[in-house]
């Protein structure tokens, strides 16, 4: 039975002095209120949360505190048992010691009724936490492709989920997944969801930082950091879904899974039988059914990688993983992307063969790049313009030297980087402006 149009499902363990945020944030809903509830869930707090949350919610909105018997130690279980006292068509997670936009109930009911979504993704505040673009560059997306608009690249769970899709579907947290649970639970609701819309128009969940023990208590192992990927991929190869989709879906987490490889043996010795032996494991689980492999689905600077790990190329993983460490080269990357993070038409900053830094842009339909190019011996960078998709766009920029298509508009000391920086914001502002390249200069 359906009552409301969206339940917030909250986790609650001892957060009595970091809930009132949250709260706050949901008496502020402007949602008539008659169309929502909030379901929090107690883990068996020690302290006094379930006190503050009857003091501090407002008695007008519907809600439920539910207090578990039992103690999980993570949010899967209580996660589950909101989902399950539901009265809505639609559940939302949020955190306790998070907090969310007025507005998020109202639009994302709005725009999940306009298209019949099973996932609405919402925009996170872009904060000290790690955090993600490419989803969000277009700020409404009606019906977003798995491909064209990034879906894979942000699996947290602070979405809207159609609850009969995650019902029909037997799509729950894993309580036997005490790392990445909540990265599962959104990869297998982006594998059977049919329509899924975005929402991107402001931000819309805001992630705090705090120095508070989490719900989960569990070591990160390796082994069950990885597990996402092998129960996914289990799912992906079983599902009932067509074949150019499920082709989207596995290219698409085959991405995640090489980064996530990386990332780890850049931490890592060549050495670790653990995680040589996950690689192999992930390689073979892709292998399985590599005809679903799309190079031109594989982001750039990953294609290498991609066909390495297919290949079950170890020690050349490894290499190609370590290769790109380099403290000159992180450092150049890391205040790049820094400097230049919050303009809109900002998509990403990375290193490509280890040996370039580029800075992607979206003018429009125009992608806009940037290669630095660094002289290690020298200390010395050369910064390289072109447009990746119309050679001849950026032809008012005369007098700069021009090879293959690529606009020489900075040489410079790398010591020098704000000044490099600046000479890049310069020219961002008059391809934003339209302006001709006297000005530029």
């Amino acid at each position: 039975m359906e009552k409301y149009d969206v339940s917030i499902i909250v986790p609650v363990y001892n957060r009595e002095k970091l809930i009132q945020p949250c709260i706050d944030s949901i008496n502020a809903q402007t949602y008539d209120r008659k169309k929502w509830e909030v379901i929090f869930v107690d883990d068996c707090s020690s302290d006094k949360s379930c006190e503050v949350i009857e003091r501090g919610i407002d008695k007008g909105i519907n809600y439920r505190i539910i207090r578990r018997v039992v103690p999980s130690g993570n949010a899967s279980a209580p996660r589950n048992e909101g989902i399950k006292s539901s009265l809505a068509k639609y559940v939302y997670f949020l955190d306790t010691d998070d907090f969310i936009c007025p507005e998020l109930l109202k639009n994302g009911v709005e725009i999940a009724t306009k298209n019949d979504s099973d996932i609405v993704y919402f925009k996170l505040e872009r904060n000290k936490r790690k955090n993600v673009v490419r989803p969000f560059l277009i700020p409404i997306v009606d019906k977003a492709d798995i491909a064209i608009n990034h879906l894979m690249r942000t699996l947290v769970v602070f979405k809207m989920f159609k609850k009969s899709m995650l019902l029909q579907n037997d799509i729950l947290f894993d309580v036997t997944v005490n790392v990445y649970e909540d990265n599962l639970f959104a990869a297998l609701a982006l594998l059977y969801a049919e329509n899924v819309s975005i929402l991107a128009d402001r931000d819309y969940y805001f992630a705090t930082l705090h120095q508070e023990n989490h719900l989960s208590r569990q070591k990160q192992t390796l082994d069950k950091a990885f597990q996402m990927y092998s129960v996914t991929l289990q799912k992906l190869y079983c599902a009932n879904r067509d074949l150019e989709f499920k082709r989207k879906f596995y290219n698409a987490l085959l991405i995640r899974c090489v980064e996530h490889l990386r990332d780890t043996y850049r931490k890592n010795s060549a050495e670790n039988k653990e995680l040589n032996a996950i690689f192999s494991l992930c390689s073979a689980m892709f292998n399985l059914h590599k005809e679903m492999l799309d190079i031109s689905q594989i982001y750039e600077n990953e294609k290498l990688l991609v066909l390495t790990l297919i290949a079950g190329d170890i020690k050349y993983f490894f290499e190609l993983s370590r290769a790109g460490t380099s403290k000159l080269y992180l450092d150049l990357e890391s205040f790049m992307r820094k400097t230049f993070e919050m303009k809109g038409s900002f998509m990403k900053a990375w290193i490509y063969a280890n040996k370039i830094i580029v800075l992607d842009f979206l003018f429009k339909d125009k992608r806009i790049a940037f290669d630095i190019e660094v002289d290690e011996k020298k200390e010395e960078c050369k910064v390289w313009l072109f447009c990746r998709n119309d050679s001849s766009y950026l032809n008012f920029l005369q007098g700069y030297e021009v090879k293959e298509n690529k606009i020489l508009i900075d040489k410079n000391k790398i010591k020098n980087k704000q000044i490099i920086a600046n000479k890049i914001e310069m020219i961002l502002n008059k391809i934003t402006k339209g302006q001709d390249n006297d000005s530029c200069k």
